[in-house]
């Protein structure tokens, strides 16, 4: 009998999503601040960085990779900081959104339109067996498609 290796005990694993951007203290202020994530680490990205060629960014690009994790999912989300070049603007139809629970969708959605950001209109289902869900996207500064939701129990939507 073969010994089980740790890979095949793994499984499938989506480890996280990374986001391209230009200004990591901006972003921070949004994920970090507004949304809840946590700052793991940040760390200038070596001129051999793996990052460069899986991103296609030009040598003479500055990296700074960051991780964020929430309260229960350590390293949820990271970032490459990309400067001395222009990056551009995001294609549309968007190809890709990052969905993430917030325990209360109003008051993020305050802060976000506080901060400028475009949203769009907000959208409600209910899905059995009794849960009631809102939803509602927006795009952070780099033009990256956000989808916040919280869930509610139906009998709480009742007061």
């Amino acid at each position: 009998m073969e010994t089980p290796q740790p890979q095949d005990e793994l499984g499938l694993h989506l480890k996280r999503p990374c986001l391209v951007i230009s200004d990591l203290a901006r972003s921070l202020t949004l994920y970090r601040d507004i949304l809840g994530f946590t700052l793991d680490y940040q760390s200038e990205a070596s001129p051999d960085s793996y990052l460069y060629r899986v991103f296609q960014l030009p040598a003479e690009a500055q990296l700074v990779f960051a991780s964020l994790s929430t309260e229960y999912e350590p390293r949820a989300i990271s970032f490459v900081e990309v400067k001395g070049i222009e990056l551009p603007p995001p294609s549309v139809p968007h190809r890709a959104a990052i969905v993430i629970r917030v325990p209360q969708l109003a008051p993020v959605i305050e802060k976000i339109v506080t901060r400028g950001l475009e949203i769009v209109e907000p959208n409600t289902f209910n899905a059995p067996p009794n849960l009631h869900f809102t939803e509602q996207g927006f795009w952070d500064e780099d033009g990256h498609l956000i989808v916040l939701y919280d869930i509610k129990m139906l009998d709480d939507c009742a007061d």
